[in-house]
């Protein structure tokens, strides 16, 4: 191919103007009034842009227009500078040469760590695919690329003139990247982004156009990202938490601020708003596990109708509801997370991508159980489902971060199995761990937050998490990064050493709600006497051998308890109808006879009115380690239950003390 330079014949322009015209289009279009324009570009972002037309790819119809003897960008400058004479109703004629810029720094953020120039440049070189000459064209795209920071400088003004009717500009020079900072700040937030960064916004309860330092912006976004890392995407994730981009996003936040308009935008797949779509788990204690789609509501989309290879989803929530039911053709958990899943409606749609076969899960509190999240951290319970495929590569990461391996159980989703719940306790190890492991989309994220551990809540339900006995108060994890912060409680000092867990019990804590602050965050608990120590009833050693039985009730919760704090749910028949039909006065009093399992320590027995009693079946001192949250629950209900009379009342308040003083250690625990 011969080299081409100056001011290029017609036709080499005409996919250049193909592609201003379509990125004018989908970036500086109207549709774009009053909202920051993200011009993020990347290989699947072009592929989508170019559809299914025979389009020129965007390097080679950029390349085709450059001057290759001399200043490579003179041609597209010349362009935009006949434009400034012009009415300039339209963005300048330089999108195709900013966006593979863009591109050149998306590219070198996946193939090359930190910004260094000198990558930028080769990558820049790869989009462009010089017609001749090779690698020695890198010298003159970097000499030359002032040109380039001009045109940059171009386009945002051509956005200020327009205030806001075509997009909120975000170019800002950047003093650490003075030249390539322009493309690199670009390449580090999708469009997709954008949604979740505005609910970030509102959840810091920013106000738009508040100004606001990009350091503080970029500290509280770390912040709120480990705990809701969802429709942030991978290269955004990864560069909040280093320091090199720092500089680039620091200023770029502070922009996409001022540009925001106070709502919250939402992601969307091919124009439609994207529903997230979660694997969660329920635990019922006599069922098991089940698991099921969690679906997260978007604004605007009370209901609506997916299409899909199979059929139709319907998705409907109750007003001002969080969660979509799902009803109609719901795909199947295994099949989905093995082929992808994608269905679209009239205003949503939802995807899923294919090859999952690992999974972490988390407390999630809308969710109602475990629910599928891309974050670890420390101190803080997890459940992994898996695939027999990659247990190796889960078990790998469990042994480098400290685990024991435990036999895992059968996961109710085919084909998958489940760990028991687990927490992490060496922040160095995990990190070094998944870095390590080969397991994709879970990272870690150190998060500068104090967080509650343990402690015995009053009630199960997921809206009363924060409310906890008096007596079983929880304990404080203090983050290192607190190291020289003053931590309080209710706004006096709190003796809190930073990397280690505080407990909160025996400080004579009031009823009511408790304030917890370190280094401008807080969490707040409430505290609640609970109900009254009931008498109840203790009896002493049932002499059995493991083949004995015992008679329990048909009705109300009744529960074996073995020595490690554990629960053992009981089988019990139903009444017969003959019996409700032949005896209704007396229905609701009949017993069954159970076996009674070699490992319970006691018998408790909760009816749905009088008093609760708890049976020593043998005598065995506590050992009592981590727990699991249906644990906690259910002791939580029978913590108080006072056996001060009891001819074994010594032994029943140390399994009280062993529960009370229990605190993770990085081991694993199972109901």
């Amino acid at each position: 191919m011969t080299a081409r330079q100056g001011n290029q014949p017609q036709s080499y322009w005409a996919a250049f103007e193909w592609w201003q015209s379509r990125l004018a289009s989908e970036f500086f279009g109207e549709d774009r009034k009053g909202t920051p324009v993200l011009f993020f570009i990347d290989k699947a972002e072009l592929l989508a842009l170019q559809g299914q037309t025979a389009a020129e790819e965007l390097g080679t119809a950029v390349s085709a227009v450059l001057a290759w003897h001399g200043n490579p960008y003179r041609p597209v400058a010349d362009r935009c500078r006949i434009w400034r004479r012009g009415k300039r109703q339209d963005p300048p004629p330089c999108l195709p040469l900013l966006a593979a810029a863009v591109l050149a720094a998306a590219n070198m953020r996946r193939t090359t760590a930190g910004p260094g120039a000198s990558a930028y440049y080769a990558r820049l070189a790869e989009v462009l695919q010089p017609p001749w000459g090779g690698g020695q064209h890198q010298k003159p795209l970097q000499s030359h690329y002032d040109t380039v920071v001009e045109l940059w400088t171009c386009l945002d003004e051509w956005l200020q003139e327009q205030a806001g009717a075509r997009g909120i500009s975000t170019i800002r020079k950047n003093p650490t990247y003075t030249k390539i900072g322009y493309a690199q700040s670009q390449a580090l937030i999708r469009a997709s982004d954008h949604a979740a960064l505005n609910r970030f916004f509102e959840a810091a309860r920013l106000t738009p156009g508040q100004p606001t330092e990009g350091a503080r912006l970029l500290r509280d976004l770390r912040l709120w990202s480990f705990r809701y890392p969802q429709g942030l995407s991978k290269g955004l994730r990864e560069a909040i938490g280093s320091d090199a981009d720092r500089p680039l996003l620091e200023p770029l936040l502070a922009a996409l601020l001022k540009g925001w308009d106070g709502t919250i935008a939402h992601g969307r797949i091919d124009g439609l708003l994207q529903v997230p779509l979660r694997v969660a788990l329920e635990e019922d204690f006599f069922a098991g596990w089940e698991a099921r789609w969690h679906a997260e509501a978007v604004p605007g989309v009370e209901s609506d109708c997916l299409q899909h290879p199979g059929g139709s989803l319907e998705l409907t929530r109750d007003t001002g509801g969080q969660v979509y039911a799902l009803s109609g053709a719901v795909p199947g958990l295994g099949e989905a997370l093995q082929y992808g899943f994608t269905a679209r409606g009239a205003r949503a749609a939802v995807r899923i991508e294919s090859g999952r076969d690992v999974l972490a899960l988390r407390e999630d509190p809308v969710a109602g159980g475990w629910a599928e999240t891309d974050v670890l951290t420390v101190f803080e319970p997890y459940i992994f489902l898996f695939t027999p495929h990659s247990q190796n590569r889960l078990r790998k990461l469990l042994a480098d971060a400290g685990q024991r391996w435990y036999h895992p159980e059968a996961a109710p989703v085919p084909g998958w199995q489940a760990t028991p719940e687990l927490q992490f306790s060496d922040e160095p190890a995990l990190t070094a761990a998944l870095a390590n492991s080969g397991i994709q989309g879970v990272r870690y994220i150190p998060g500068r937050r104090l967080s509650l551990r343990n402690g015995l809540r009053v009630k199960q339900e997921w809206d009363n998490r924060s409310l906890f006995l008096i007596g079983g108060e929880p304990d404080v994890m203090i983050p290192q990064e607190f190291r020289h912060e003053l931590v309080t409680l209710d706004g006096q000092p709190l003796d809190a050493p930073a990397g280690s867990l505080v407990a909160l019990r025996g400080k004579e804590l009031a009823p009511g709600p408790h304030v917890l602050s370190a280094g401008g965050t807080d969490i707040t608990f409430y505290l609640d006497q609970g109900t009254k120590p009931q008498a109840g009833t203790l009896t002493g050693p049932v002499p059995r051998t493991p083949a004995d039985t015992i008679a329990v009730p048909l009705e109300g919760d009744v529960r074996f308890l073995t020595a490690q704090g554990r629960f053992l749910t009981i089988q019990r028949p139903q009444e017969p109808a003959w019996w409700k039909g032949r005896a209704p006065v007396l229905c609701g009093g009949g017993t069954a006879r159970v076996p009674v399992p070699p490992e319970a320590v006691w018998l408790v027995t909760i009816p749905a009115s009088g008093a609760p009693s708890v049976t020593l079946l043998r005598p065995q001192e506590p050992d009592v380690g981590p727990l699991s949250l249906a644990a906690k629950d259910f002791w939580s209900q029978i913590i108080l239950f006072s056996q001060a009379q009891a001819p074994h009342a010594t032994l029943w308040r140390r399994y009280q003390e062993a529960v009370l003083s229990q605190s993770p250690h990085g081991g694993s625990a199972r109901v």
